[in-house]
């Protein structure tokens, strides 16, 4: 075979692995629901707590959790989509909830390229709205992360397991020192 014919079926072959759909390992993340505040007069008032975990089979993300206490009862559920770990953003995908001040969250849902890219890197939140003031836009919130051991109290944790971003920011703030 000549090297023509070599590289041209090479370049056959990294054309068609570079045209697969993007499928994401399977994994599980999980988060942890509590009252986001939104200004000074509301952090008193937001109420309620929850938990969901999530599983990632290819590039299909189911999510199913629950909450409670919440002030009012929740109007709607969304999967958001922010800058970066603790940063609002806008949302990208509807959760079914129940509406009720206690309940289920859940969801099943393909994930597009763009949507899989910001799960693995901790941009993904969930958002439980509640129909009562002052938090008609937003009561509950949780960033999806990867699963990780939990430390107990005063169990320190070395390194940035939890944090999928986590070299990056240390990559950026030792650039600043330099």
């Amino acid at each position: 075979m000549s090297g023509w014919v070599k590289f041209l079926l090479s370049l056959q072959l990294l054309v068609a692995v570079w045209t697969l759909p993007v499928a994401a390992a399977p994994g599980s993340y999980e988060t942890v629901l509590g009252p986001t505040p939104i200004n000074h007069t509301s952090k008193t008032a937001l109420v309620g707590e929850g938990a969901a975990i999530a599983t990632l089979t290819g590039n299909t993300l189911n999510i199913s959790g629950s909450f409670q206490g919440m002030s009012g009862p929740a109007s709607d559920a969304h999967i958001m989509m922010g800058e970066a770990i603790g940063i609002p953003g806008s949302p990208i995908l509807d959760l079914a909830a129940s509406p009720a001040t206690k309940g289920s969250i859940s969801g099943t849902f393909k994930l597009t390229k763009v949507q899989l890219a910001a799960l693995r890197a901790g941009r993904l939140y969930i958002q439980i709205n509640s129909s009562a003031g002052p938090a008609p836009d937003g009561n509950l919130w949780g960033w999806l992360l990867p699963e990780h051991v939990k430390a107990g109290q005063d169990e320190p944790q070395m390194g940035d397991w939890f944090l999928p971003q986590g070299e990056g920011l240390r990559g950026a703030r030792n650039s600043i020192k330099s």
